[in-house]
């Protein structure tokens, strides 16, 4: 870890202030960021405080009637030109070498990193584990309203989400499935832009929970990427133990023996994005980049028509029977064969088993508008 001893005591004078407004500090990187942070924040308050006094200071002294002409009177100081010159270089320049080497040990992890594979599409994360667990969310929450009062997002599965182990690094190396995203935990200060056709790097290593659950923190997207930027998050759990993080991979790869198909289309539904984009309740608030799901089984021909691609021509499709599960099939694996007027080409590929589309059709059809053989 980089020592900032030389520039900063161990315990800043008022620490608070210097760092307010940054979250509650989780990982190996918060002492680096917070250090920087509060460096630069003494740094403006020694020069910024007394330099706005003397502007003020200067202007009123120096101010002139309404009127009068104004008068030249340049001098030249070079002793003092050089002094203003060289102290803001030299603590320009060592502003740039902290953050330099905070950079290149932030991009540089270790070699027995815990791995995973991070997907960021529009609107949603998806996760890969080194043993092929994949987990996703893409539930749309809800601000309701806390013990306090205030506005808080509930997680009602807590299957899905980023799940990390505990005591090791975690190396996540990222790829954008659209357009440009950011991934951001602010109380790991760990953030990194996620370029299409890049492959992106961030590590970090958590805090090990005290208590027995995991600690849960948000994942944001920090980079404006379209109309459903807003809801692009997902929680992030730490789990206390490897036996507590072995037991939610089970939890993630297996359904109880108990689910009906249509529960488990319901669990995939909430896991790999679909809650994102499509509503599974008749008209449901909210911005909707798909089309919605409640209703659409048992629609006839005449009530469902698609374009061919993008902007083919209309086909009409009846949501029953062959027909309707061979549509699903193929807009899971073929999302922009067939659009719903009215929408875009906006989803990506899911990777999901042929089971799992399977459970997603009994979902769907548990939805429908009517029964239907």
């Amino acid at each position: 870890m980089l020592d900032l001893s030389m520039i900063l005591p161990a315990e800043l004078p008022l620490a608070d202030i210097w760092t307010y407004g940054m979250p509650e500090p989780k990982s190996n990187w918060a002492p680096l960021v917070d250090g920087h942070y509060a460096f630069i924040n003494i740094v403006n308050v020694i020069f910024g405080v007394p330099i706005t006094i003397l502007l003020g200071w200067f202007a009123w002294r120096y101010h002139k009637p309404k009127g009068a002409k104004a008068e030249s009177d340049i001098s030249h100081n070079t002793p003092l030109e050089i002094t203003w010159t060289v102290i803001p270089l030299i603590i320009v320049i060592v502003m740039f070498t902290i953050g330099y080497r905070g950079y290149a040990m932030m991009r540089t992890p270790p070699s027995d990193s815990f791995k995973i594979a991070v997907r960021a599409t529009q609107w949603s994360w998806d996760f890969t584990y080194p043993d092929g667990t994949t987990s996703g969310f893409g539930e749309k929450l809800s601000n309701e309203e806390g013990p306090d009062g205030s506005l808080e997002r509930r997680v009602t599965d807590p299957v899905p989400g980023l799940h990390l182990p505990p005591g090791v690094p975690i190396e996540l190396t990222m790829t954008s499935g659209d357009v440009l995203h950011a991934f951001f935990i602010a109380e790991f200060r760990a953030k990194q832009d996620i370029v299409p056709g890049k492959l992106s790097k961030v590590w970090f290593e958590p805090e090990v929970p005290s208590g027995p659950e995991p600690a849960m923190y948000w994942l944001q997207c920090a980079e404006y990427c379209g109309t459903g930027h807003s809801e692009m998050y997902s929680p992030v759990y730490v789990h206390p133990t490897w036996e507590s993080f072995e037991a939610w991979k089970v939890k993630a790869r297996t359904f109880p023996e108990t689910m009906s198909f249509e529960d488990r289309g319901k669990a995939l539904y909430k896991r790999k994005g679909c809650a994102q984009c499509h509503a599974n309740v008749e008209n449901a608030p909210g911005v909707w980049i798909g089309p919605p799901w409640a209703g659409l089984w048992g629609k006839s021909a005449e009530e469902h028509p698609v374009h061919v691609g993008a902007n083919g021509p209309i086909e009409k499709i009846a949501m029953t029977g062959e027909a309707g599960e061979a549509y699903i099939f193929e807009s899971v694996r073929n999302p922009n064969a067939k659009i719903v007027p009215g929408f875009t080409p906006a989803m990506p590929i899911k990777k999901l088993t042929d089971e799992e589309i399977l459970y997603l059709i009994a979902y769907i059809k548990s939805l429908g508008k009517k029964e239907s053989n």
